[in-house]
């Protein structure tokens, strides 16, 4: 398996995502300033051209929740979504797809300080967004109670981007406490070394 990466972007969630599940890839660095992602060769792999992206074998995914749901069924990869028939799994689903879908579009609202009405935009607003989150994870430790999964991957890198790198979020303590959980996990100081040495 290959992930297609380039450090200190979006990537690292799928960097991450392959940690915790303790399958084997190999690291394809992407010099996307010098236009590697236009090629004709990436392009077969991501027509978005764009990273992540994975391949392997056959198979070509793009989009991080999608990466992220494809790595979560691999045979021999770890415990990282609820099984078939687990009431949880609707929520796994959720929260999963919640960080491009809900986070991704209420970052970019509070950027660029545009309004919609909030039954027009599918994230509603961006005050909806972090405020439906913090209370997903007050129960906690992980958005699945005791149960770590694949979307506190997303989740858990969207948050620590919001509130730490680019600091469009005002400080939470429940925020806080759930990025420190995540930066805490071995596959995150696995992912976070492969990262600082990319």
């Amino acid at each position: 398996m290959k992930l297609y990466w380039a450090p200190h972007t979006r990537a690292f969630t799928a960097l991450w995502m392959l940690e915790e599940t303790g399958l084997p890839y190999e690291l394809v660095k992407i010099d996307w300033k010098a236009g590697a992602l236009k090629t004709e060769a990436f392009r077969r792999v991501n027509p978005m051209m764009k990273i992540p992206a994975i391949e392997d074998g056959e198979a070509k995914v793009a989009e991080t929740g999608a990466i992220c749901a494809y790595l979560c069924e691999r045979p021999g990869a770890a415990e990282l979504a609820p099984p078939l028939g687990d009431p949880s799994r609707g929520r796994f689903w959720q929260w999963l797809f919640f960080g491009g879908n809900c986070i991704e579009p209420a970052v970019a609202q509070i950027f660029a300080k545009f309004e919609l009405p909030s039954v027009s935009a599918a994230w509603g607003d961006s005050d909806r967004v972090f405020a439906t989150l913090e209370a997903a994870l007050v129960p906690g430790p992980w958005l699945l109670d005791d149960r770590f999964c694949a979307a506190d991957v997303v989740i858990g890198n969207y948050l620590s981007l919001c509130v730490e790198t680019f600091k469009i979020l005002p400080p939470r303590p429940v925020f806080a406490a759930y990025i420190e959980r995540c930066k805490a996990r071995p596959a995150y100081q696995r992912a976070l070394a492969i990262e600082e040495g990319g």
